[in-house]
């Protein structure tokens, strides 16, 4: 897990793949299309039971909020009991969510970035080889699978994650464990509808894990996970710091696949914690893993202070038995008590300097949700904080500036600053437009920034 890449053997089963991926060109076409060819992977795990009672009236509530287009609602349903209830509506759910319409999902030309990909040969490809070739084995809905069946999902995943990588490639490379995040979409979706969602939810909520090595991208996370669990929970912060804990590696693989690594109920864990993921702040994931660490607090602290003894008493913690509705819930109250713009505003500043510019913690929400943002030929990757300018802030060279100001701008300049930031009376539309600016570049970051020095 720590690595960012390894190299692995060149699996005799790739040419077989090669040869599944040929011989269903014709299924997998129809299937990027959003008809009937990926539902023929899917249809035996696809099925649930109708609604019934509770969720049957939470079913009808989360069809009514996404008439209404009510991100609000969504979230609050999203934490409820059942959450987005089934397959089918969270397909529906999770495409709002993340700014796509049923149409956009359609287009297959995506297809087209797999040409060659038989004869590619290069390290990335080799370990998305080796992690596919293990894959399908993980939730219970796999059980019993049989090998056709298997074998088309696993092409699927292959493409969908080569596809992505592609088109952009020299800003996005594989992890391992990306894999188990796109396979719980190919679960939801056909393929067009997978790629499309996985290529959105890379670019503005997982591009610390797949634009920055570890060191840069998931390291400051679980820094930042540990500053959480400190806020919320002392003595369990302490505990973890006296068995050396404090670089929290053991949470890992949870950031790292939104726990769908380690969850073994697809429809009742896995997809009902991403209903609650894809409609919160970046940040949730980190309140989900600290509240895993609260609810097993008692075991913890009776735990003994050695690192090995620590991370194997959370290593062994029940996942088969995670009630994710009761998880969500515990969730949804630590995020009451510290929001995530509190917690990200109260880091120290070598924790909030370690964070990549280009970090989803940093640029939320997404510019989709901002009416105010225009967006050219439907394409949102254009505003994905990888795809800035230095992140969207040299922030170096801003801060230098920053700390400059006040000789430059003297008092009166000073008082027109805090104005545009909302601090002074009448500074309401210039607020306004600022904060459209800095949304713009990228730089919400800054903004706080800025309302910090001006209050000082």
């Amino acid at each position: 897990w720590h690595c960012r890449m390894e190299r692995a053997p060149l699996s005799p089963c790739r040419s077989r793949m090669a040869r599944k991926r040929k011989g269903n060109r014709v299924g997998s076409k129809a299937s990027a299309g959003g008809s009937n060819g990926s539902a023929n992977a899917n249809d035996g795990h696809r099925h649930q039971e109708q609604p019934q009672g509770p969720e049957k009236q939470q079913a009808s509530a989360v069809k009514q909020a996404l008439e209404q287009r009510n991100r609000q609602a969504l979230e609050e349903l999203a934490y409820s009991d059942h959450g987005f209830c089934s397959t089918e509506l969270r397909r529906e759910v999770w495409l709002f969510l993340l700014g796509l319409t049923p149409s956009e999902t359609t287009d297959s030309s995506w297809r087209r970035l797999l040409k060659g990909l038989e004869e590619e040969d290069s390290n990335q490809a080799r370990v998305i080889q080796a992690d596919v070739m293990r894959s399908v084995y993980s939730w219970d809905v796999h059980t019993g699978l049989g090998q056709k069946t298997r074998d088309l999902k696993r092409l699927q995943l292959s493409e969908v994650m080569h596809a992505i990588l592609r088109r952009h490639s020299g800003r996005l490379g594989y992890f391992q464990g990306f894999h188990d995040i796109v396979l719980v979409f190919l679960e939801v979706g056909t393929p067009s509808q997978a790629y499309h969602m996985v290529e959105r939810l890379a670019l503005f909520h997982l591009s610390d894990q797949l634009c920055c090595p570890f060191d840069k991208g998931l390291l400051p996370l679980l820094g930042v996970l540990f500053h959480l669990v400190s806020m919320l929970d002392a003595p369990l912060a302490a505990a973890l710091a006296e068995a050396e804990c404090t670089e929290m590696h053991f949470a890992v693989p949870w950031v790292l696949t939104w726990f769908a690594h380690s969850l073994p109920r697809l429809h009742h864990q896995v997809m009902r914690l991403f209903d609650c993921l894809l409609c919160s702040h970046p940040a949730a994931i980190l309140y989900f893993c600290a509240a895993l660490l609260i609810q097993h607090r008692d075991v913890l602290l009776e735990a003994p202070r050695e690192m090995p003894d620590m991370v194997g008493t959370i290593q062994s913690l029940p996942f088969k038995t995670v009630d994710v509705d009761e998880w969500a819930r515990s969730v949804r109250e630590l995020m009451q008590r510290v929001p995530p713009r509190q917690l990200l505003s109260r880091l120290d500043s070598q924790r909030r300097r370690s964070l990549p510019v280009t970090s989803p913690l940093l640029h939320y929400p997404h510019p989709w949700m901002r009416p105010e943002v225009p967006i050219a030929d439907g394409d949102w990757s254009k505003l994905a904080p990888v795809y800035l300018p230095n992140g969207g802030v040299n922030r170096k060279g801003f801060l230098r500036r920053l700390a400059a100001l006040p000789s430059i701008l003297g008092q009166g300049g000073t008082r027109l600053v805090s104005r545009a930031l909302g601090l002074g009376a009448g500074g309401g539309l210039l607020a306004a437009a600022l904060a459209l600016l800095l949304r713009a570049w990228g730089m919400n970051d800054v903004a706080l920034s800025l309302r910090s020095w001006a209050k000082r």
